[in-house]
């Protein structure tokens, strides 16, 4: 048997085709030939120049899949605050060595990751009002809450929130703001059913070993009438087609790549009926904005940050939409 391939975690189709690979993913970049899902090769076996993928089903023989490589380029409110499943150690391994990896490839800067509380508060505010044109207060749960920044202004409006949290730390830091944060996975979570008016996941599916068992689970946990949003990477967008490997999106967690039809039929074959998907952008600071920069072009990156030194200009809000970041929202019926 040949380990490490996965199957099309949308359509289960077993063809994909070679689109890519850089250092900057985790594995090849492929597509789904039968859905058009794109998605990181774990572990690929080459033979022969040949990308092979393994059946995970397969019989005891090595039953393979080849393709050509293309040569153009988380909890309710029942749940207290002191109920924190374990975290499994390959989970903790896994985001460490993938933490790791991106600093290696300079893809992040933690100094300035942390200074950027002030505009993920202002980020948090602007996907708080969003939400509110669908739903107004209830249950409210985020799968991937960070330090709580979306929960702590759902709160202040309306809603009972939840979070669920991988990294231990990070959830302990929401935790001590009397936020109710679970440290561990969705599927950790002793979560009723219809126990939710609405799930958030903002910049998360993308990461997922399988986005469609989270959205199944998503359904099982909304009441009816219940909102699910999701905001990820679209990868139908104009700066993939420019830059391909040195697009931003491109670092080495993110492991799923959708397009408004794929991240729309991931939501609609698990019965959600999607009500609409949006290009969004985002708030950040001068200083992220530099350090994002230097993913494309050190020497750039090098010249605006003396200029920003100079003028003090690291404190400022740059406001960008480059349209290769959707938000999508599906209710239950």
């Amino acid at each position: 048997m040949i380990s490490g391939a996965v199957r099309c975690d949308l359509c289960g189709g077993e063809k994909a085709q070679s689109v890519l690979t850089t250092p900057r993913l985790d594995g090849p970049l492929v597509r789904c030939l039968s859905c058009g899902l794109y998605f990181v090769v774990k572990s690929p076996v080459v033979q022969d120049g040949i990308l092979c993928q393994a059946q995970p089903d397969a019989p005891a023989q090595d039953t393979i899949l080849c393709h050509t490589p293309d040569v153009t380029p988380d909890v309710t409110p029942d749940v207290t605050p002191d109920v924190t499943p374990d975290v499994t150690p390959d989970v903790t391994i896994e985001m460490d060595r993938l933490a790791v990896r991106a600093r290696e490839l300079s893809l992040v800067e933690p100094q300035v990751e942390q200074n950027e509380t002030p505009w993920r508060i202002v980020a948090a505010q602007e996907r708080l009002h969003d939400l509110q044109r669908f739903v107004t207060g209830g249950r409210l749960l985020e799968i991937g809450c960070s330090t709580g920044e979306f929960l702590r202004a759902a709160q202040t409006r309306s809603f009972t929130v939840t979070g669920i949290e991988a990294d231990a730390h990070t959830s302990a830091a929401a935790r001590a703001q009397g936020l109710n944060c679970l440290t561990g996975s969705l599927f950790d979570a002793p979560l009723a059913d219809v126990s939710q008016d609405a799930i958030a996941l903002y910049h998360v599916i993308e990461h997922l070993p399988s986005p469609s068992a989270v959205v199944r689970e998503c359904e099982r946990l909304l009441a009816p009438g219940g909102w699910l949003v999701v905001e990820a990477p679209n990868i139908q967008t104009l700066w993939y087609r420019l830059l391909g490997a040195r697009w931003r999106q491109f670092i080495p967690d993110h492991l799923y790549f959708f397009t408004p039809a794929t991240l729309r039929r991931l939501c609609e074959q698990q019965g959600l009926r999607v009500v609409e998907c949006h290009s969004v952008g985002k708030a950040m600071s001068v200083r992220l904005f530099i350090s994002r920069v230097s993913r494309y072009s050190p020497a750039l990156a090098r010249w605006l940050n003396a200029i920003s030194q100079r003028f003090q200009l690291d404190e400022l809000t740059v406001k960008l939409k480059l349209g290769d970041v959707m938000r999508l929202y599906a209710q239950k019926n």
